[in-house]
């Protein structure tokens, strides 16, 4: 039996853990998850991009669109992860509490999505979970794992939905592999029903000259954790991490993501930006590492909060671990309210109060959201996060700017 972790592990010290603690550990029946996939409606396609689509962690072929020259292909769970076994850090993939949801997806889930675009190619790819059952019925294991070819270029959109209001658990599991070259922007949106719970596991392992882009928006569901554990194991690799999240209500949202400089000459940039409203609670814990082996190492750690609520909460953690001397690192944490001097100015113009909150709280989250590469799925963020702000008709005239 895999052990969970707990409150009293590092890293996981504000992650809310009752609701995983109290679904059910056995995957969702496939026949129910099929059944549920006809009564799903899902956003609009993205332009150019082919969609698979998966209902409670089963992929639902009727909602799918791929292309026949496709270099995504689904495996059940046993033939898949050998070739991955050689590019992953084995030891990292296989200790610690960080990895125990991981393990535990990898113990449950019979399906897998593997892409792979080879040496030169170009994919544009949605990915979309739709979360439907009870979390006493199950949970949902989504696995993907994407091992990009040298100079290939993907574009990879994952959505996280509910299908109703169910209190639904979901552990996903990413695996990702970049060769030379290659690179991989990748944009992530957690819309869950307010009673559900996500959580997520993501390894990166980044060759030379490579290139990760996560920009990740984090909105719905009771709780979410994301761990996201990145490898700079090539010359010049490069990681951009840029994550978002609003917590209303009782929402708790936590993030730990672990970035290792093993090689010279990496990069990493890191922006966090999170809004914690009513009762809401957010924790960021960021931990760069530097390895002897990374001279010329170069790391950047943006991490702001802001609280709107009396009940409201945040922690927002910079790590450095530095192992040489030749080495650029900066790293800057705030957790704090709206600005009065921004907010008088508005009201000295005229503003509505609650209208100039707003703008000033919308101000804040578009630092993330501008950076999200696909203007479709930017466009739909703004708009739920517009909702999630309460104020869509204050926000009317900024909304799908490019």
């Amino acid at each position: 039996m895999i052990a969970l972790p707990t409150n009293r592990d590092e890293n996981w010290r504000y992650a809310n853990l009752r609701p995983l603690a109290k679904a059910s550990a056995e995957a969702v029946d496939a026949v129910n998850a099929l059944s549920a996939a006809a009564a799903v409606a899902l956003p609009a396609p993205l332009p150019e991009y082919e969609r698979w689509v998966f209902v409670d962690g089963r992929f639902a072929p009727q909602l799918s669109a791929s292309t026949p020259d496709s270099c995504a292909s689904l495996l059940d769970a046993r033939d898949a992860g050998e070739e991955f076994s050689a590019m992953l850090d084995a030891a990292m993939a296989n200790e610690g509490p960080d990895f125990a949801l991981a393990r535990v997806n990898g113990a449950r889930g019979d399906q897998v999505l593997h892409i792979a675009p080879p040496d030169g190619a170009t994919a544009n790819i949605e990915l979309t979970f739709v979360a439907t059952a009870a979390a006493s019925a199950g949970t949902s294991y989504p696995r993907v794992q994407v091992h990009a070819g040298r100079r290939a270029h993907l574009r990879l959109v994952e959505r996280h939905v509910s299908a109703g209001n169910a209190d639904s658990a979901v552990n996903a599991a990413f695996d990702l592999a970049l060769r030379a070259d290659a690179t991989l922007d990748h944009c992530r949106l957690q819309n869950l029903a307010d009673a559900a719970s996500g959580f997520d596991t993501l390894i990166a392992h980044v060759g030379e000259r490579a290139t990760y882009r996560l920009r990740t928006i984090t909105l719905g569901g009771l709780t979410s954790r994301s761990t996201v554990m990145v490898k700079l194991a090539g010359r010049a690799a490069r990681c951009e991490l840029t994550a978002g999240s609003i917590a209303n209500g009782h929402q708790t949202h936590d993030f730990f993501a672990e970035i290792e400089h093993s090689n010279a000459d990496t990069v990493t940039r890191e922006m966090y930006r999170g809004i914690a409203t009513d009762r809401g609670k957010l924790g960021f814990n960021g931990k760069m590492i530097v390895r002897e082996s990374a001279p010329g190492a170069d790391s950047d750690q943006s991490l702001k909060t802001l609280l709107t609520g009396t009940g409201a909460e945040a922690a927002v953690r910079p790590q450095l671990e530095i192992y040489t001397d030749k080495v650029r690192a900066k790293h800057g944490a705030t957790t704090g309210k709206l600005d009065d001097q921004m907010l008088f100015y508005l009201l000295s113009r005229g503003v509505d109060r609650r209208q100039a909150q707003t703008l000033l709280q919308w101000a804040f989250i578009e630092d993330v959201i501008s950076r999200m590469d696909c203007q479709p799925l930017r466009n739909e963020v703004e708009q739920l996060v517009a909702a999630q702000l309460n104020e869509v008709s204050a926000l009317e005239g900024l909304l799908g700017k490019p």
